[in-house]
C-alpha cells in the first residue's frame, strides 16, 4: 500500500500521455515528497486533526493503471450541441482530441504545492471530466458527470476541467457516489472552473459517498469581467469530507454566489474552507452554508472574503449558519474578512444553535410526534439553500438526500419535486415561512433564516 514515483511513470506511460504532463506529474510528486500531512497547528486546518482521526495514506494504494475511466459516468450533450463545438469527454480522452486546450488550462488554477493532498492529486490525477462550451453557446439541459468508488482499499483522484468562452452559459451537475466500503477508500479530487468575459456558469457538486471513504476536494474558479458563477457544494456521505472552495473574481462587474448545505451525523467529521476573492472593482459575491450535524458528528467552516487593493466599489456577503441537533455533535465556524480598499461593502457572521424548545412544542400542539417535529424543522433550515437552485432535478436530489439523511420519507414536506408548499404545521409562524421567499440561485439578496432564530447565535 501506498504511493510511489513509479505509480506515477506507470500512470503516464499506460495512458500514452505527451512528455510536458508527465513533467507536471513529477513537479507535482516532488511537492508530496516534501510535505507531510497537515497539523492543527496549521491555521487552514485549525479544526481537523487528521491524526486523531487515524487517517493514514499507507491504507490506500492508486487504481490499476488506465481503468479510472471506467468509474466516470457522463451524460448531457446531444449531438446539435456538439456540431456547435461543445466537448464533453473524458480528460484523458481530450488529451487526444483537444490537445491544445487541455494543454492551456489543465492546472492553471489549482496549485500543487498547496498541501499534501493537492501534490498527490496533481501526481496522480485520472479519471476526471472535460467539458468546453465555446463562444456564445448557451447549453440549456444540464451536463452531468457522476464519479463513483466500488472497491475498498484504493485512491481515486479525479479532475474536472470546465472552460465556458465569452458569452457562453452551462449548468454543471457533479456526483460523487460509492456503497460503504470496507477497507476505507481515498477520494482525492479537484475542480477548475474557467469561466469568460459575460459568460454563466452553474456548477453544482453532489457528494454521496458511503461510509469508509475519505474526501478531499479542491475547487476553484476564475471568473473574468461580467461573467457569472453560481456554485452549491451539497456534502452528505463519507466518513470524512473536506472542501475547498474558491471563486476569484478577476474581471470587472463579475459575480459569484456560493451556496452550500451539508447534514453530518454519527461520526463523520465535514470541513469546509471558502474564498470569496474580488481582484477587479465593482464585483459581487454572494455566499450562504448552512449545515445540521448530530449524534457524534461535529463540522467546520472556515471562510474568508478577500478585496484586493484595486477592488473598489466591492459588495461582498458570507453567512454561516449551523443547526446542532445532539448535545454530543460540535460545530465550529470561523467567518473572515481581509480588506485591503475602503471603498467596499463587506458583511459577514455566523451561528450555531440547538433546536428551540418553543418551536418544537408549536409542533407538538399541532400533533406532530417530536421525532417527526425535529425532521420538520430541519427540513425548513435547509429549505431557503434548495429554493435558490432553479434547477428542479438538483431540487429532487437534495429533498431525496436529506430525507434519507434523516431516516424517513420526508414526512409532511412537499413531495420531491414538487412546487407545493409544505403543510401549514411544517414550520411555527415565527420563523417566517418555509424559505419560499429566499431568493433564487444567483440573487445576492441574503435568504431569511429559516429554522434558527435570532437568539441562538449572533453575527461575527
Amino acid at each position: 500500500m501506498g504511493f510511489g514515483r513509479e505509480d506515477v511513470e506507470r500512470l503516464s506511460r499506460t495512458l500514452g500521455e505527451p512528455g510536458w504532463l508527465l513533467e507536471r506529474r513529477l513537479e507535482a510528486w516532488g511537492y508530496f515528497e516534501k510535505l507531510d500531512l497537515p497539523r492543527e497547528k496549521d491555521e487552514p486546518w485549525r479544526y481537523t486533526d487528521l491524526r486523531r482521526l487515524r487517517f493514514r495514506l499507507d491504507d490506500f494504494a492508486p487504481m490499476e493503471a488506465g481503468t479510472e475511466d471506467g468509474n466516470l459516468v457522463l451524460a448531457g450533450i446531444d449531438p446539435a450541441l456538439a456540431a456547435r463545438g461543445v466537448v464533453l469527454s473524458s480528460l484523458s480522452a481530450a488529451l487526444g482530441s483537444h490537445h491544445d486546450l487541455v494543454q492551456r488550462y489543465l492546472f492553471g488554477e489549482v496549485d500543487p504545492g498547496q498541501d499534501v493532498f493537492s501534490a498527490l492529486h496533481g501526481a496522480l490525477f485520472a479519471g476526471g471530466a472535460f467539458l468546453y462550451v465555446p463562444r456564445g453557446v448557451e447549453v440549456a439541459v444540464p451536463v452531468e458527470a457522476t464519479h463513483q468508488i466500488s472497491e475498498g482499499g484504493v485512491a481515486a483522484f479525479p479532475h474536472t476541467l470546465i472552460v465556458v468562452e465569452e458569452g457562453a452559459a452551462v449548468v454543471f451537475l457533479e456526483r460523487y457516489r460509492s456503497p460503504d466500503l470496507d477497507p476505507a477508500s481515498l477520494s482525492d479530487s479537484a475542480v477548475e472552473i474557467v469561466a469568460g468575459p459575460g459568460a454563466s456558469v452553474t456548477f453544482v457538486t453532489l457528494q454521496e459517498y458511503g461510509r469508509g471513504v475519505w474526501h478531499f476536494q479542491t475547487q476553484r474558479a476564475i471568473c473574468d469581467r461580467e461573467a457569472s458563477l453560481r456554485s452549491l457544494v451539497v456534502t452528505l456521505g463519507g466518513r470524512f469530507s473536506r472542501a475547498q472552495v474558491e471563486s476569484v473574481l478577476q474581471g470587472e462587474h463579475g459575480e459569484s454566489e456560493m451556496l452550500g448545505l451539508y447534514f453530518a451525523e454519527a461520526n463523520q467529521h465535514f470541513d469546509m474552507r471558502t474564498l470569496q476573492d474580488h481582484a477587479a472593482p465593482s464585483s459581487t459575491s454572494d455566499l450562504l452554508y448552512k449545515g445540521a450535524l448530530k449524534d457524534h458528528s461535529h463540522t467546520v467552516y472556515s471562510g474568508l472574503i478577500r478585496v484586493q487593493p484595486a477592488a473598489a466599489k466591492t459588495d461582498a456577503y458570507q453567512a454561516n449558519r449551523n443547526l446542532v441537533l445532539s448535545d454530543h455533535a460540535k460545530a465550529d465556524s470561523k467567518p473572515e474578512l481581509e480588506i485591503l480598499n475602503n471603498d467596499v461593502r463587506c458583511t459577514h457572521g455566523s451561528t450555531v444553535g440547538q433546536v428551540d424548545e418553543d418551536q418544537l412544542f408549536y409542533l407538538q400542539s399541532r400533533g406532530i410526534s417530536r421525532e417527526e417535529a425535529q425532521r420538520l424543522i430541519v427540513e425548513g433550515f435547509f429549505e431557503d439553500v434548495i429554493n435558490r437552485v432553479r434547477i428542479e432535478e438538483v431540487r429532487s436530489a437534495l429533498h431525496e438526500a436529506i430525507a434519507r439523511k434523516q431516516g424517513g420519507s420526508g414526512g409532511g414536506a412537499a413531495p420531491f419535486g414538487s412546487h407545493e408548499p409544505a403543510p401549514e404545521a411544517a414550520v411555527p409562524p415565527t420563523q417566517g415561512g418555509s424559505g419560499g421567499g429566499a431568493a433564487p440561485f444567483g440573487s445576492h439578496e441574503p435568504a431569511p433564516e429559516a429554522a434558527v432564530p435570532p437568539k441562538q447565535g449572533g453575527e461575527a
